[in-house]
């Protein structure tokens, strides 16, 4: 399979423009885990009296994991960041294109040996990037290992460098006349420097994408993520859509995952705000949607409390 770059280069920005909307296909919630950490339940979970309280906290933390999730790198989305989510995300795929596209370059030239690359002089200005290719082109497992790769660039009036640290790791399959393709990002790094100061944000994230040709043109992403919430017990969101901003709060809607009775759906009805010193929220209000269409309402109140309604009586707890 021959693939050039360009090629490569829009499947991946098309890749990171899906995930950056909350795009992606829906997941019945009983398929095969794929994710980084996350090894809990997959079904639909029932809300009841005895776990609506860890069902709270499962939706408020999945919460504030959707808006880190729908605004990868989040350092994109921040108010005094003169850097776009959008330009962030093309100068990755740019570099992860680039690297995918020198497989397939020598597979063409016959060389089929699964190798490791030292890639660096052509992709970042400092640091390092080392490629393990499979041993035909793309197809099959491969892994791209950061080291404070930085790539400068100018926007507008400023310059800036991006520096990009961690591990992807990626699977490519064909199928039929498309293919499936996978990626892990696996404690993934993000610092923007430039003269107002540095920004920088960690993450662990999953893409799967399909596609029916393999020009990537029709190809439908989807994403999770997966995390330790306010418990500490560890949560996954999926099919995420966010709005909003640290000032004016967020509207969130998105699937979250709990490792001991399943997903539930979570919306926003008035705009949560987490401006408290240990992330968790202190205003606003949502719903949870659970097995059976049962419902919940979370109130956060303050930083260390919340009220739940659930079959008409309401009770306050406090963060665990």
């Amino acid at each position: 399979m021959i693939l050039k770059i360009n090629k490569w280069t829009f499947f991946f920005l098309l890749v990171f423009v899906l995930q950056a909307c909350g795009g992606g296909g829906d997941d019945d919630g009983g398929s095969t885990n794929t994710s980084l950490d996350y090894s809990g339940e997959t079904k639909q979970a029932s809300l009841t009296t005895e776990n609506v309280d860890q069902l709270s906290t499962a939706a408020a933390s999945g919460s504030k994991q959707a808006i880190s999730s729908d605004n990868v790198p989040v350092i994109g989305a921040r108010a005094d960041m003169p850097v776009t989510r959008q330009q962030i995300n093309e100068e990755l795929s740019v570099l992860i294109g680039g690297a995918l596209s020198r497989g397939s370059q020598l597979a063409a030239r016959g060389v089929t040996a699964a190798r490791t690359e030292d890639i660096s002089n052509t992709m970042c200005d400092s640091g390092s990037v080392i490629i393990e290719y499979p041993g035909n082109g793309v197809a099959g497992n491969w892994s791209i290992e950061f080291n404070q790769c930085a790539h400068r660039a100018r926007y507008g009036n400023d310059s800036h460098s991006t520096t990009f640290d961690g591990s992807v790791e990626g699977t490519y399959v064909q199928v039929g006349n498309g293919y499936r393709l996978t990626l892990n990002y696996v404690n993934f790094t993000v610092e923007v420097t430039n003269s107002n100061g540095s920004y920088t944000d960690t993450f662990n994230m999953s893409v799967t994408c399909n596609s029916i040709d393999l020009e990537g043109v029709n190809a439908s992403c989807e994403y999770h993520s997966d995390y330790r919430g306010y418990d500490n017990r560890t949560y996954r969101v999926s099919d995420v859509s966010v709005s909003g901003n640290e000032s004016s709060g967020y509207q969130v809607s998105v699937r979250v995952y709990d490792p001991d009775h399943g997903y539930i759906a979570v919306t926003t009805e008035v705009p949560v705000t987490f401006d408290c010193s240990d992330g968790h929220p202190s205003a606003g209000r949502i719903r949870v949607e659970a097995a059976d269409g049962a419902t919940a309402l979370i109130e956060f109140i303050s930083c260390t409390q919340y009220v739940v309604t659930f079959e008409g009586v309401a009770d306050t707890y406090s963060w665990p």
